[in-house]
Protein backbone atom coordinates (compact mmCIF):
# COMPACT_ATOMS: atom_id res chain seq x y z
CA UNK A 1 0.00 0.00 0.00
CA UNK A 2 1.28 3.61 -1.20
CA UNK A 3 0.63 6.69 1.42
CA UNK A 4 1.19 9.75 -0.50
CA UNK A 5 1.11 13.53 0.27
CA UNK A 6 -0.35 14.85 -2.81
CA UNK A 7 -2.19 14.13 -5.45
CA UNK A 8 -0.19 12.47 -7.83
CA UNK A 9 1.74 10.03 -5.36
CA UNK A 10 -0.92 6.93 -5.93
CA UNK A 11 -0.67 3.78 -7.10
CA UNK A 12 -3.19 1.06 -7.95
CA UNK A 13 -4.37 -1.12 -4.59
CA UNK A 14 -5.16 -4.79 -5.63
CA UNK A 15 -8.74 -5.92 -3.96
CA UNK A 16 -7.55 -7.18 -0.94
CA UNK A 17 -5.14 -4.50 -0.05
CA UNK A 18 -8.26 -2.34 -0.75
CA UNK A 19 -10.57 -4.00 1.57
CA UNK A 20 -7.86 -4.48 4.19
CA UNK A 21 -7.37 -0.35 4.02
CA UNK A 22 -11.17 -0.17 4.66
CA UNK A 23 -11.79 -2.89 7.52
CA UNK A 24 -11.75 -0.50 10.01
CA UNK A 25 -14.52 1.53 11.43
CA UNK A 26 -12.60 4.84 12.05
CA UNK A 27 -11.09 5.09 8.40
CA UNK A 28 -14.28 4.68 7.18
CA UNK A 29 -15.44 7.27 9.59
CA UNK A 30 -12.43 9.48 7.97
CA UNK A 31 -14.20 8.81 4.11
CA UNK A 32 -17.38 9.72 5.50
CA UNK A 33 -16.87 12.78 7.31
CA UNK A 34 -14.33 14.29 4.51
CA UNK A 35 -17.45 13.08 1.96
CA UNK A 36 -19.97 15.82 3.78
CA UNK A 37 -17.45 18.30 4.22
CA UNK A 38 -17.36 21.50 1.41
CA UNK A 39 -13.88 22.05 1.40
CA UNK A 40 -10.36 20.39 2.37
CA UNK A 41 -10.19 19.54 6.24
CA UNK A 42 -6.98 20.06 8.07
CA UNK A 43 -5.57 17.02 10.27
CA UNK A 44 -6.75 18.58 13.46
CA UNK A 45 -9.97 19.56 12.04
CA UNK A 46 -10.81 16.16 10.84
CA UNK A 47 -9.55 14.48 13.94
CA UNK A 48 -12.11 16.72 16.01
CA UNK A 49 -15.09 16.33 13.64
CA UNK A 50 -14.45 12.18 13.98
CA UNK A 51 -13.86 13.04 17.64
CA UNK A 52 -10.85 10.93 18.28
CA UNK A 53 -7.94 11.93 21.36
CA UNK A 54 -5.63 10.28 20.28
CA UNK A 55 -3.30 11.63 17.83
CA UNK A 56 -1.02 9.08 16.85
CA UNK A 57 -3.52 6.28 16.29
CA UNK A 58 -5.78 8.79 14.31
CA UNK A 59 -2.73 9.31 12.09
CA UNK A 60 -1.76 5.33 11.44
CA UNK A 61 -5.72 5.31 10.26
CA UNK A 62 -5.61 8.54 7.96
CA UNK A 63 -1.95 7.95 6.56
CA UNK A 64 -3.39 3.75 5.45
CA UNK A 65 -6.46 5.87 3.95
CA UNK A 66 -4.28 8.64 1.99
CA UNK A 67 -2.99 8.18 -1.30
CA UNK A 68 -5.47 6.21 -3.25
CA UNK A 69 -8.93 7.15 -1.08
CA UNK A 70 -7.73 10.22 0.30
CA UNK A 71 -5.34 13.13 -0.90
CA UNK A 72 -3.50 15.84 1.04
CA UNK A 73 -2.31 18.77 0.03
CA UNK A 74 -1.30 22.07 1.31
CA UNK A 75 -5.25 23.02 2.11
CA UNK A 76 -5.85 19.99 3.94
CA UNK A 77 -7.36 16.69 3.17
CA UNK A 78 -9.98 15.97 0.72
CA UNK A 79 -11.41 12.73 -0.97
CA UNK A 80 -10.21 11.18 -4.00
CA UNK A 81 -12.11 9.22 -6.70
CA UNK A 82 -12.21 5.63 -5.25
CA UNK A 83 -13.16 7.32 -1.83
CA UNK A 84 -15.88 8.92 -3.04
CA UNK A 85 -17.25 5.97 -5.15
CA UNK A 86 -17.00 4.09 -1.46
CA UNK A 87 -19.16 6.78 0.22
CA UNK A 88 -21.69 6.63 -2.17
CA UNK A 89 -21.76 2.95 -2.07
CA UNK A 90 -22.11 2.72 1.88
CA UNK A 91 -24.62 5.88 1.65
CA UNK A 92 -26.46 4.28 -0.95
CA UNK A 93 -27.14 0.97 1.60
CA UNK A 94 -26.35 -0.97 -0.56
CA UNK A 95 -23.71 -2.95 1.19
CA UNK A 96 -25.36 -2.39 4.75
CA UNK A 97 -28.88 -2.75 4.43
CA UNK A 98 -31.93 -5.00 2.93
CA UNK A 99 -34.75 -3.63 3.74
CA UNK A 100 -38.26 -5.04 2.27
CA UNK A 101 -41.87 -3.72 1.44
CA UNK A 102 -44.60 -6.48 0.83
CA UNK A 103 -46.75 -5.90 -2.45
CA UNK A 104 -48.82 -3.22 -2.05
CA UNK A 105 -51.75 -2.35 -4.42
CA UNK A 106 -50.44 1.04 -6.53
CA UNK A 107 -52.50 3.52 -8.71
CA UNK A 108 -50.63 2.75 -12.14
CA UNK A 109 -52.20 0.68 -15.04
CA UNK A 110 -50.93 -2.74 -16.28
CA UNK A 111 -48.60 -1.80 -19.16
CA UNK A 112 -50.13 -4.66 -20.72
CA UNK A 113 -54.06 -5.03 -19.76
CA UNK A 114 -54.40 -1.77 -18.16
CA UNK A 115 -55.59 -3.75 -15.01
CA UNK A 116 -54.36 -3.15 -11.49
CA UNK A 117 -51.36 -3.14 -10.21
CA UNK A 118 -48.56 -3.50 -7.53
CA UNK A 119 -45.32 -3.51 -6.28
CA UNK A 120 -42.88 -5.05 -3.32
CA UNK A 121 -39.57 -4.36 -2.86
CA UNK A 122 -36.93 -6.80 -1.16
CA UNK A 123 -32.95 -6.24 -0.61
CA UNK A 124 -32.27 -4.07 -3.86
CA UNK A 125 -35.53 -4.72 -5.99
CA UNK A 126 -38.61 -3.07 -7.11
CA UNK A 127 -40.74 -5.53 -8.32
CA UNK A 128 -44.22 -5.38 -10.22
CA UNK A 129 -47.17 -7.49 -10.63
CA UNK A 130 -50.35 -7.34 -12.31
CA UNK A 131 -53.59 -8.90 -10.65
CA UNK A 132 -55.67 -8.89 -13.52
CA UNK A 133 -53.50 -10.39 -16.22
CA UNK A 134 -49.91 -13.16 -16.43
CA UNK A 135 -47.59 -10.12 -16.68
CA UNK A 136 -45.18 -9.84 -18.92
CA UNK A 137 -42.68 -13.04 -18.42
CA UNK A 138 -44.44 -16.53 -18.76
CA UNK A 139 -45.35 -17.31 -14.89
CA UNK A 140 -43.43 -20.89 -14.82
CA UNK A 141 -39.75 -19.65 -16.34
CA UNK A 142 -39.97 -15.74 -14.33
CA UNK A 143 -37.66 -15.31 -12.04
CA UNK A 144 -38.43 -13.01 -9.19
CA UNK A 145 -36.38 -12.27 -6.13
CA UNK A 146 -39.03 -11.69 -4.38
CA UNK A 147 -40.56 -14.31 -4.72
CA UNK A 148 -37.77 -16.80 -3.46
CA UNK A 149 -38.90 -16.18 -0.22
CA UNK A 150 -42.55 -15.37 -0.85
CA UNK A 151 -43.77 -17.55 -3.21
CA UNK A 152 -47.45 -16.28 -2.86
CA UNK A 153 -46.49 -13.30 -5.28
CA UNK A 154 -45.95 -15.20 -8.02
CA UNK A 155 -48.99 -17.21 -7.40
CA UNK A 156 -51.10 -14.75 -7.06
CA UNK A 157 -50.14 -12.30 -9.69
CA UNK A 158 -48.42 -11.74 -13.20
CA UNK A 159 -44.97 -11.05 -13.35
CA UNK A 160 -44.31 -7.64 -15.30
CA UNK A 161 -40.37 -7.44 -14.01
CA UNK A 162 -38.01 -5.99 -11.89
CA UNK A 163 -35.25 -3.50 -11.46
CA UNK A 164 -32.56 -3.03 -8.92
CA UNK A 165 -32.87 -0.20 -6.97
CA UNK A 166 -30.02 0.86 -4.09
CA UNK A 167 -31.65 0.94 -0.55
CA UNK A 168 -31.40 4.03 -0.06
CA UNK A 169 -33.92 4.58 -2.96
CA UNK A 170 -36.88 2.94 -0.32
CA UNK A 171 -36.08 5.73 2.27
CA UNK A 172 -38.94 7.84 2.39
CA UNK A 173 -41.03 7.20 -0.87
CA UNK A 174 -44.71 5.74 -0.94
CA UNK A 175 -45.06 2.78 -2.76
CA UNK A 176 -46.12 4.81 -5.74
CA UNK A 177 -42.91 6.80 -5.79
CA UNK A 178 -41.10 3.64 -5.67
CA UNK A 179 -42.21 2.38 -8.48
CA UNK A 180 -41.35 5.61 -10.38
CA UNK A 181 -37.77 5.83 -9.44
CA UNK A 182 -37.39 2.52 -10.00
CA UNK A 183 -38.55 3.18 -13.52
CA UNK A 184 -36.74 6.39 -13.79
CA UNK A 185 -33.84 3.73 -12.54
CA UNK A 186 -34.18 1.77 -15.42
CA UNK A 187 -34.33 4.03 -18.04
CA UNK A 188 -30.98 5.09 -16.70
CA UNK A 189 -29.77 1.89 -16.82
CA UNK A 190 -31.24 1.39 -20.59
CA UNK A 191 -29.83 4.25 -22.22
CA UNK A 192 -26.53 2.58 -20.72
CA UNK A 193 -26.57 -0.78 -22.16
CA UNK A 194 -27.71 0.82 -25.03
CA UNK A 195 -24.79 2.72 -25.67
CA UNK A 196 -22.79 -0.35 -24.53
CA UNK A 197 -21.83 1.32 -21.01
CA UNK A 198 -22.24 -1.01 -18.14
CA UNK A 199 -24.63 0.38 -15.86
CA UNK A 200 -22.82 -0.78 -13.30
CA UNK A 201 -18.77 -0.27 -13.58
CA UNK A 202 -18.76 1.93 -16.59
CA UNK A 203 -16.68 -1.03 -18.74
CA UNK A 204 -17.82 -1.94 -22.18
CA UNK A 205 -20.77 -4.59 -22.57
CA UNK A 206 -21.13 -6.97 -25.30
CA UNK A 207 -24.47 -7.83 -26.83
CA UNK A 208 -26.32 -11.30 -28.35
CA UNK A 209 -28.98 -11.41 -30.57
CA UNK A 210 -31.06 -14.75 -30.11
CA UNK A 211 -34.23 -15.64 -32.27
CA UNK A 212 -36.97 -18.03 -31.79
CA UNK A 213 -37.06 -19.44 -35.10
CA UNK A 214 -40.64 -21.09 -34.74
CA UNK A 215 -42.08 -18.52 -32.35
CA UNK A 216 -46.00 -18.78 -31.43
CA UNK A 217 -47.35 -15.11 -32.02
CA UNK A 218 -50.80 -16.26 -31.38
CA UNK A 219 -50.38 -17.30 -27.91
CA UNK A 220 -50.01 -15.50 -24.69
CA UNK A 221 -46.43 -17.01 -24.19
CA UNK A 222 -44.76 -18.78 -26.48
CA UNK A 223 -44.05 -22.80 -26.02
CA UNK A 224 -40.55 -22.72 -27.60
CA UNK A 225 -39.01 -19.73 -25.34
CA UNK A 226 -41.58 -18.57 -22.94
CA UNK A 227 -41.35 -14.78 -24.35
CA UNK A 228 -43.63 -12.39 -25.93
CA UNK A 229 -41.44 -11.91 -28.46
CA UNK A 230 -39.18 -13.74 -30.61
CA UNK A 231 -36.27 -11.36 -31.27
CA UNK A 232 -34.35 -11.32 -28.10
CA UNK A 233 -30.81 -9.35 -26.63
CA UNK A 234 -28.56 -10.41 -23.94
CA UNK A 235 -25.91 -7.74 -22.64
CA UNK A 236 -22.93 -8.98 -20.46
CA UNK A 237 -20.54 -6.89 -19.21
CA UNK A 238 -16.60 -7.32 -20.08
CA UNK A 239 -14.95 -6.47 -16.17
CA UNK A 240 -17.92 -7.16 -13.94
CA UNK A 241 -20.57 -9.84 -13.54
CA UNK A 242 -23.57 -7.52 -14.54
CA UNK A 243 -25.67 -9.43 -17.20
CA UNK A 244 -29.11 -8.18 -18.36
CA UNK A 245 -31.40 -9.67 -20.84
CA UNK A 246 -35.03 -9.04 -22.85
CA UNK A 247 -36.87 -8.07 -25.80
CA UNK A 248 -34.73 -6.79 -28.58
CA UNK A 249 -36.31 -3.57 -28.18
CA UNK A 250 -34.60 -2.31 -25.18
CA UNK A 251 -31.70 -1.72 -28.20
CA UNK A 252 -33.88 1.50 -30.05
CA UNK A 253 -33.93 3.06 -26.56
CA UNK A 254 -31.60 5.92 -27.84
CA UNK A 255 -32.51 5.83 -31.43
CA UNK A 256 -33.76 9.28 -32.40
CA UNK A 257 -37.01 8.51 -33.85
CA UNK A 258 -38.12 6.67 -31.13
CA UNK A 259 -37.62 9.27 -28.95
CA UNK A 260 -38.84 12.10 -31.13
CA UNK A 261 -42.26 9.98 -31.23
CA UNK A 262 -42.68 9.46 -27.85
CA UNK A 263 -41.58 12.93 -26.86
CA UNK A 264 -44.53 14.10 -29.93
CA UNK A 265 -47.09 12.34 -27.56
CA UNK A 266 -45.95 14.02 -24.46
CA UNK A 267 -43.52 10.82 -23.38
CA UNK A 268 -40.76 12.13 -21.96
CA UNK A 269 -38.60 9.24 -20.49
CA UNK A 270 -36.21 11.31 -18.03
CA UNK A 271 -38.94 12.95 -16.04
CA UNK A 272 -40.82 11.44 -12.66
CA UNK A 273 -44.03 10.43 -14.71
CA UNK A 274 -43.14 9.62 -17.92
CA UNK A 275 -40.64 6.76 -17.39
CA UNK A 276 -43.49 4.81 -16.21
CA UNK A 277 -45.50 5.63 -20.11
CA UNK A 278 -41.58 5.03 -21.55
CA UNK A 279 -41.69 1.39 -19.87
CA UNK A 280 -45.17 0.86 -20.79
CA UNK A 281 -44.17 1.68 -24.27
CA UNK A 282 -41.08 -0.77 -24.64
CA UNK A 283 -43.33 -3.56 -22.81
CA UNK A 284 -46.25 -3.51 -25.44
CA UNK A 285 -44.73 -3.26 -29.00
CA UNK A 286 -45.64 -5.28 -31.67
CA UNK A 287 -43.10 -7.41 -33.23
CA UNK A 288 -43.00 -9.38 -37.16
CA UNK A 289 -40.77 -11.66 -38.35
CA UNK A 290 -39.65 -10.33 -42.01
CA UNK A 291 -37.08 -12.98 -42.66
CA UNK A 292 -34.27 -15.14 -40.94
CA UNK A 293 -31.23 -15.21 -43.41
CA UNK A 294 -30.89 -12.22 -43.07
CA UNK A 295 -32.18 -11.83 -39.48
CA UNK A 296 -35.10 -8.66 -40.49
CA UNK A 297 -37.28 -8.05 -37.74
CA UNK A 298 -40.23 -4.96 -37.40
CA UNK A 299 -40.97 -3.33 -33.79
CA UNK A 300 -43.79 -1.17 -33.97
CA UNK A 301 -44.91 1.11 -31.57
CA UNK A 302 -47.88 2.67 -30.26
CA UNK A 303 -48.97 5.30 -28.55
CA UNK A 304 -52.86 6.75 -28.78
CA UNK A 305 -53.29 5.41 -31.78
CA UNK A 306 -50.20 6.48 -33.81
CA UNK A 307 -47.88 4.07 -34.92
CA UNK A 308 -43.69 3.92 -35.39
CA UNK A 309 -42.45 1.02 -37.26
CA UNK A 310 -38.46 0.45 -37.09
CA UNK A 311 -37.30 -2.81 -39.36
CA UNK A 312 -33.61 -3.74 -37.77
CA UNK A 313 -31.38 -6.33 -38.68
CA UNK A 314 -29.06 -9.16 -37.49
CA UNK A 315 -27.37 -6.30 -35.15
CA UNK A 316 -30.62 -4.39 -34.25
CA UNK A 317 -29.26 -2.00 -36.36
CA UNK A 318 -32.46 -0.03 -37.94
CA UNK A 319 -32.66 -0.07 -41.64
CA UNK A 320 -35.92 1.30 -41.92
CA UNK A 321 -38.51 3.80 -40.29
CA UNK A 322 -42.48 4.18 -41.07
CA UNK A 323 -44.40 6.54 -39.37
Amino acid sequence: MTTGSDQGDTETLSPDDAFAALGNETRLQILRTLGAADDPLSFSELRDRIGMRDSGQFNYHLDTVTGHFVSKSENGYELRQAGRRVVEAVLSGAVTEAPMMEPTTIDEPCPICGGSTVVAFYEDQVEHYCTECEGHYDPETAMSSYADDNTAADAEYGYLGSVQLPPAGFQGRSPAELYRAGSTWLTLELLAMASGVCPRCSASLSTSVSVCEVHDYAAEYCDECSNRHAVQVSFRCSNCFYSRGGAAGLVLVTDVHLLTFLLEHGINPLSSTGSTAFTAAFLGYDEELLSLEPLRARFTFDVDEDELSMTVDGELNVVDVSR
